[in-house]
């Protein structure tokens, strides 16, 4: 339990996001984040404007946290191998994290600047993933566009509880789908 001189922003980000996971992001209150850090309500006014900041701010938080996942997954490695420890590694955090994931995907109508700043950090991991393999910049775009929508597609379905049937692996269905989804950039370059 944090005390008062603990209290900021990030450690009010942090138990909010562990209890969007352990409640679901859209029962998240700002009382329940002060209990949990064991401080009144009001002592989280010191640090954000109410409600509507903490959403961003567990947006902010999550995003983050994607990015640091997707840059370590990249790390020491280029071309299909980063794109598909890149994939994989989406795919883990969607799964592990589900509410954050959720609060990724308002990314797109956040007015928080910050947020998108941060947001856009994710895409450019993509773009220098994709930097040598020497496709026009709208190919790229193309390619970066489809890539996350395929991971989100997949990642959507599973969760939802597709994919039950037992004639086939999905790790190997997922894996199957990414390494095809690359293999257009081949396909780009040669065109």
């Amino acid at each position: 339990m944090s005390t008062k001189r603990n209290l900021d922003l990030q450690a009010i980000l942090n138990v909010a996001a562990e209890l969007a996971e352990e409640k679901g992001l859209e029962n998240v209150t700002l009382l329940q984040v002060a209990e949990r850090l064991g401080v009144k309500s009001p002592a989280l006014y010191n640090h954000l404007n109410g409600l509507k900041e903490l959403s961003s701010g567990i947006a902010s938080l999550a995003v983050n946290r994607l990015a640091d996942t997707l840059r370590a997954a990249a790390v020491g490695r280029s071309g299909a191998e980063a794109l598909l420890a890149m994939a994989c590694s989406y795919r883990q955090f969607a799964k592990e994290n589900p509410e954050l994931y959720k609060a990724i995907l308002r990314f797109p109508t956040c007015a928080d600047q910050g947020v998108q700043e941060t947001g856009h950090a994710v895409v450019q991991i993509l773009y220098q993933v994709l930097e040598p393999c020497a496709c026009s910049r709208e190919e790229v775009l193309h390619f970066a566009r489809g890539f996350r929508s395929v991971l989100h597609g997949f990642v959507a379905l599973e969760e939802a509880g597709f994919f039950q049937d037992a004639a086939a692996d999905v790790e190997v269905s997922f894996e199957r789908l990414v390494l095809r989804w690359i293999s257009t950039l081949t396909e780009a370059k040669a065109a």
